[in-house]
Parts: structure tokens; C-alpha cells; sequence
């Protein structure tokens, strides 16, 4: 007897766009399907930048709803992923108190400074192990209080944006453990809040409900969303809600693997079993975040295609429409006269990211990029250096090192940088699956209806049902070169 077709529904949301994918199970393989895509950007209001929330979830609901009209009921349950660190606030009606903050706003501006006058520079690292960055939930609930306290007064409970669309869908309120570990209040390696960090903030504890595991059955889709969307006795679950810990979920590795999830941002690190706060592990700038079954995703943040993507608009407006295939063919062909520092404070935020990337390059001393070629090359050269740097460090942190580097997500699509990255690094690097985070996200799903009993059991799976692209290293004495050119630059 053929097995029943099962579809779990993962809605992944990133920082410039959205999807609903369909996870199709036939209790062999596994196949991820787009269902549909949608754009996602930040608004600017007049107190600043924000999420559209209802917009989004306008979306999501015509996704959802398509997706009931192809798959029927194949369709089990459904979960979201997104981006980290930013949050709804309600109040004690169940609505949000104004619209969710974009974590690139300014607002946040002072609040690391501020904090660590309080707590002192250290203190916070060692309880969390998470590295301090200006859009942690912590300094945009500081930015919060400062700002916005009056309206606070009327907050009851704080979710993040993962846990807002399963409370729309479900009515149900949970905070998941992934999602949380962003904010950089709570303990390392703990489901639980550190309300004394939260209090000598002046961060209402009130507002941080208990955390809620991932690969759990939240409810049912509520009576008016089935009515609306035709999903009807569909579960929602909790998967990785941290898009990068679904995308870690995804990376089809036997063991804990040593991944890049490369998106608007590159995370490279490795999953472990427990965290590690040393004050090396600080210096390193690596963060703790929370992953499956209680793992832990030693990490760095590194600027990724957020670089390309600001180009990319910044020539668009400008009437030159360069597409992601486009800007790779035009580096394969070009040289880079200089290089970056992905991370510098200049990039971080939207701007003018040429001119940006320029003005960079002439206060370094370096010749400056020909063309448009040019500097597409210096990115990515740039961004493979800043990767071999970052894994030379993490070598130093954890010596137990595996000798394959797993690149999941969209930036795995670029062979240039991807063979760039194994060169630089001389590391084996093997690339997919593209969808990773939806991968990740049904695994998760999968989990938690009883399909699969666990995380080691999902890769399993993943490595069945994708294909994995393998890139050896090559001329790295080339890169070796480059690196000692790098790393003076940067200091």
C-alpha cells in the first residue's frame, strides 16, 4: 500500500522577501516546493522604520489560501521562520501597540553604550553568549523605554514576529525558544529569561512570557483563518522560528555540521552541544544561539548579500537593473583592486552602498574599483576573506574541527563565491539545499507530527532528496597572498 502524501507548510519570511513553501512527504523523500513569494520591506513612518506587519500577513493568507486549492488535505500543519531580533508588542486586548520596529532603525542608537555603563562591558556576554550588536531586541527594548514609555504603560506581552503570525493563525501566544535566544535576554544555552538583566534595564519583566520549544503542536488554525484560507483541522507548530535555526536544521550533515547560511546576512559557525561564553569567544565576536533539541549555534554574523542586495537598488533607481546571475557573471570576468571590510559601520544600514563601498576603499588608500564589475568582485572577494578569517578563529575555539564547510540558503546559488569561499578557507565545501530553511522548517514540522523522531533522522533525509553541489579547493597560495593583504587592511 502506497504511502499518504503528507505536506507541511513552511512560511519563511527574510528581510526583503517572503514565501510560502510546501514540504511534500511521501515517507521516502522529501521535495520543497514554492507555493508563493512576495516582497517584504521596511516602511518609514514618520517616529522612524517599520515592518508591515498586517501587510505581510495579508500575504501569508493568499499563500496559504493557494496552497489549499493545490494540496487539500495533504496538508498537516503548517509553521513560520523568520528573521531574528524583532518583536510585536500587545497590549492586554491582544493588539499591537504600534507597528513592529525594523531592526535597522536608529533608535537604537547609545543603547549598547548605555548598557554597558549599567551592567559593565562584560556581564552580559557571560550570562547570555550573545554578542552585543545595535539591533539586539535587548537595546531596541532599551530604545523602547526610552522613548516610548507612556505607551509601554499599555503593553502586556511581547512576541516575536514568528510567534505573532502563529498567534494570528492559531490565537494561540507562545514565545519560541530560537527566536528568543536573539534578543540577547535570556540565559546561554537556557529556555529561561534572565529577568535581573531585564530589570536593571528598566525592561518591564512582565512583558516575557515563559518560552515554548521548538517542534511542538501550538493548535489548530483558528475557525475564521480555516474559513478564510480553506485550511482546515491544519496544526500549527513551532519550528526553528529563527530562520538561520531552521536553515542550521536543514544543512544535511552527518554529526553537528560546520555551516555558512548565506541570505542578506552570512551566519558561519558550527552547532554544538553547549555554549561557549569564554571571554575568547567574545573577542572573536561569536554569539550563542539556541538551535533544536536544545543545541547551540556558535556563530558570527557577517554581512552577506545585504551588500549586493543595497547595490542592486541603488542601481535600479539609478535605471541599471542588474540581476543577481548578471552580477556574478560580470565579477567571474573582473578583478578586485581592493577589498572590504564587509562589517564596517559605513554598510550596515540602508544607504547609497556604492558610494558607500567607495568612500571606504579611499580612506583605506587602496585603488579605488574600475567599475561596476570591479567592485561586484571586491564584495565577494572581500566576503570570502572575511569567511576564511572568521573560520580561523572559530579553528582556534573549537579544535575538533570538521574538514567540510555546509553553505545552505540562497547564497549558495552563487558558484563563484562558493568556490572563492572553499579557496579561501581550503575547505571542502559543499552547497545545498538551496531551500534550506524550508527544509528545515518541515523537519521541524515533521518532528512534531509524530513523522520523524528527530533532528539526525531529518538530515538523514535531507541528504536522500537533494542534490548537494561539492567544491574542492584550489590555488589557495593565491589566497593566502590575499589573505595577508586583507587582514592588514582591516588590522
Amino acid at each position: 500500500m502506497k504511502n499518504r502524501r503528507k505536506t507541511h507548510l513552511a512560511i519563511d519570511l527574510g528581510a526583503s522577501s517572503g514565501r510560502v513553501m510546501a514540504g511534500h512527504h511521501d515517507g521516502g523523500r522529501l521535495e520543497i516546493e514554492e507555493v508563493a513569494r512576495f516582497g517584504n520591506s521596511g516602511v518609514e513612518l514618520s517616529d522612524g522604520w517599520h515592518w508591515d506587519a498586517e501587510g505581510l500577513f495579508e500575504e501569508i493568507k493568499k499563500g496559504l489560501a493557494t496552497a489549499a486549492e493545490r494540496f487539500g488535505d495533504d496538508i498537516v500543519s503548517v509553521a513560520v521562520d523568520t528573521w531574528g531580533v524583532d518583536y510585536v508588542i500587545l497590549d492586554e486586548a491582544g493588539k499591537p501597540i504600534n507597528p513592529p520596529w525594523m531592526y535597522r532603525d536608529s533608535r537604537t542608537d547609545g543603547m549598547m553604550d548605555k548598557a554597558n555603563k549599567t551592567l559593565g562591558p562584560d556581564r552580559l556576554w557571560e550570562r547570555t553568549g550573545i554578542q552585543p550588536m545595535f539591533f539586539n531586541t535587548i537595546y531596541q527594548l532599551m530604545a523602547e523605554v526610552t522613548r516610548n514609555g507612556e505607551r509601554l504603560r499599555k503593553a502586556n506581552e511581547i512576541l516575536f514576529i514568528p510567534d505573532y503570525i502563529n498567534y494570528r493563525l492559531s490565537g494561540v501566544r507562545a514565545i519560541e525558544r530560537t527566536i528568543a535566544s536573539t534578543s540577547g535576554l535570556l540565559f546561554a544555552g537556557s529556555p529561561e529569561w534572565d529577568v535581573e538583566i531585564a530589570a536593571e534595564l528598566n525592561i518591564p519583566t512582565l512583558l516575557l512570557s515563559p518560552v515554548t520549544e521548538p517542534c511542538r503542536v501550538l493548535g489548530e488554525i483558528s475557525p475564521s483563518i480555516a474559513a478564510e484560507t480553506g485550511l482546515h483541522g491544519v496544526n500549527v507548530c513551532t519550528c526553528g522560528s529563527h530562520d538561520t535555526a531552521s536553515a542550521v536544521a536543514g544543512a544535511p550533515s552527518r554529526g553537528h555540521p560546520l555551516f555558512l547560511s548565506s541570505g542578506t546576512w552570512s551566519l558561519l559557525g558550527i552547532e554544538l552541544r553547549r555554549p561557549i561564553n569564554s571571554t575568547a569567544a567574545r573577542e572573536a565576536g561569536f554569539s550563542n544561539e539556541q538551535g533544536l533539541e536544545g543545541r547551540t549555534r556558535f556563530l558570527t554574523n557577517i554581512a552577506g548579500m545585504w551588500l549586493l542586495q543595497e547595490c542592486r537598488r541603488v542601481w535600479a533607481e539609478q535605471g541599471k537593473n542588474i540581476d543577481y546571475g548578471t552580477m556574478v557573471e560580470m565579477a567571474a570576468q573582473a578583478k578586485a583592486p581592493a577589498f572590504i571590510n564587509p562589517d564596517a559601520t559605513e554598510f550596515q544600514k540602508p544607504c547609497d552602498m556604492p558610494k558607500a563601498i567607495l568612500d571606504w576603499i579611499e580612506k583605506s588608500g587602496q585603488t579605488a574599483p574600475a567599475n561596476d564589475s570591479e567592485l561586484i568582485r571586491t564584495i565577494l572577494e572581500s566576503l570570502a576573506l572575511k569567511y576564511r578569517r572568521m573560520v580561523r578563529r572559530l579553528a582556534e575555539l573549537v579544535p575538533e574541527m570538521p574538514s567540510t564547510l555546509n553553505i545552505v540558503g540562497g547564497g549558495g546559488q552563487n558558484k563563484l563565491l562558493n568556490q572563492m569561499t572553499a579557496d579561501a578557507t581550503g575547505l571542502r565545501v559543499e552547497a545545498g539545499p538551496v531551500e534550506a530553511t524550508a527544509a528545515g522548517n518541515v523537519i521541524a514540522q515533521m518532528i512534531a507530527s509524530g513523522d520523524i523522531s528527530s533532528l539526525s533522522e531529518g538530515r538523514e533525509l535531507l541528504r536522500n532528496s537533494f542534490e548537494i553541489s561539492s567544491y574542492e579547493p584550489g590555488d589557495t597560495a593565491a589566497w593566502d597572498a590575499k589573505a595577508a593583504r586583507f587582514d592588514q587592511i582591516l588590522g
